[in-house]
């Protein structure tokens, strides 16, 4: 909006002068990180486990992808890098709001064993659908019902979606919508039950609000300590209560999360420290203990369960060249290539991290999302940008 881009001009303008004057305060008293750097370990990692893949066009701007094993179905939350993200997507700071228009991206279902893209069809939603993290639940008292939650990033302001899923069919039904204060710039989310949920903040500002102005500061001058969190959310008598729950200043940039172990243990990832933090969670508060914080050695994205215990994350070995397909027209262009890596944190080595899967980019470069079956062999990723998803063989890996 051109609001937004005199904005733009003029922290552009005021930067230059107050720049480096700035940052001596700001890391004194404004919680900024000062030694703030670039991980690279993995930057140079041979090719691994990327020559037997396939790619699937039906799913682009597959941000997130989680498996139902027990089917052997993958669920993916897919979009439109053009006509979508390019101009309105507030994560990548994209904020032209075209109201009118209909902005409705899709899930979809990919079967392992038949390898078939399934759309799912979606009842009782008709609003925007602007997507990101998801998660799934199973439900206890009916082993065919599946719970399916969403991050919406609708025009009108963020929000969770619930959906009900019957296993073996091709419909999403719209169950719930849930909005809260605290629901601010949400990136992943994970049930905790039928009614309550975590979602990561991934950071300090909504784009969308105050010309932008706040966000921009944060990403001019950050990384800020105290930028983003963890959020619990639980419905009582109808009414929505959120709170923050993972612990002051834990988190510059918190992303993918996953719940394991029945709701006792939250895994987080966070892009700037880059690190997954492992967390205790309190039965009844749900606030959250640091139990081990895990270095990475690169950037990371979203997290999921391997079956067994191990956790695979989608990570950037060159965020350098992740920024330059992120930034400006640089979105559409998918010869802009960087290395894209999956890790691997194996349980039976205090969660120590190996690579599992490394690419030169040359199939995903902005690779966020993956999930792994480990009796089937594959592994299914996308990327929140991508012109496709893909599906890799894992014959050689051992579970």
């Amino acid at each position: 909006m051109p609001v937004l881009s005199n904005s733009l001009l003029f922290l552009g303008a005021l930067v230059p002068s107050v720049y480096l004057g700035w940052y001596p305060f700001l890391n004194t008293f404004g919680g900024r990180i000062s030694d703030a750097k670039l991980h690279v370990e993995h930057i140079g990692h041979a090719a691994l486990n990327n020559h037997k893949c396939k790619t699937f066009p039906e799913g682009k701007a597959c941000e997130d992808v989680r498996i139902h094993y027990a089917t052997g179905e993958a669920f993916l939350a897919c979009g439109y890098p053009k006509e979508i993200r390019s101009v309105f997507y507030p994560p990548l700071t994209r904020t032209n709001i075209l109201w009118g228009e209909k902005y409705q991206e899709y899930f979809l279902k990919y079967d392992i064993e038949t390898e078939k893209v399934i759309p799912l069809e979606l009842v009782g939603w008709d609003g925007d659908l602007i997507l990101h993290g998801i998660d799934l639940r199973q439900e206890s008292s009916n082993a065919k019902s599946l719970e399916l939650w969403a991050v919406n990033h609708a025009r009108k302001g963020e929000s969770i979606l619930k959906f009900s899923h019957t296993l073996g069919s091709n419909t999403l039904e719209f169950v719930k919508e849930y909005e809260h204060s605290l629901i601010k710039t949400p990136n992943a989310v994970s049930a905790t039950g039928p009614t309550s949920f975590f979602i990561s903040n991934d950071h300090w500002a909504y784009p969308v609000k105050w010309f932008g102005i706040p966000r921009y500061f944060q990403l001019l001058f950050g990384p800020f300590k105290w930028a983003s969190g963890v959020v619990h959310c639980s419905e009582v008598n109808g009414k929505l209560d959120c709170q923050q729950v993972s612990p002051k200043n834990g988190h510059p940039s918190a992303n993918g999360m996953v719940l394991v172990d029945g709701g006792k243990t939250l895994f987080v990832n966070d892009i700037v420290e880059a690190t997954t933090t492992i967390y205790d969670v309190d039965p009844t508060s749900k606030k959250l203990t640091v139990k081990k914080k895990v270095q990475l050695g690169a950037a990371a994205d979203n997290i999921s369960e391997i079956p067994g215990g191990d956790l695979a994350v989608a990570a950037f070995p060159d965020v350098s060249r992740l920024f330059a397909r992120l930034v400006g027209d640089g979105l559409l262009n998918s010869s802009i290539t960087g290395p894209a890596a999956v890790l691997r944190l194996n349980k039976k080595k205090d969660y120590e991290p190996e690579v599992i899967y490394w690419d030169d980019g040359s199939l995903i470069t902005v690779l966020t999302g993956a999930a792994i079956d480990p009796q089937r062999k594959k592994m299914i990723a996308g990327g929140v940008v991508e012109r496709h998803f893909i599906v890799c063989d894992l014959e050689g890996v051992k579970f």
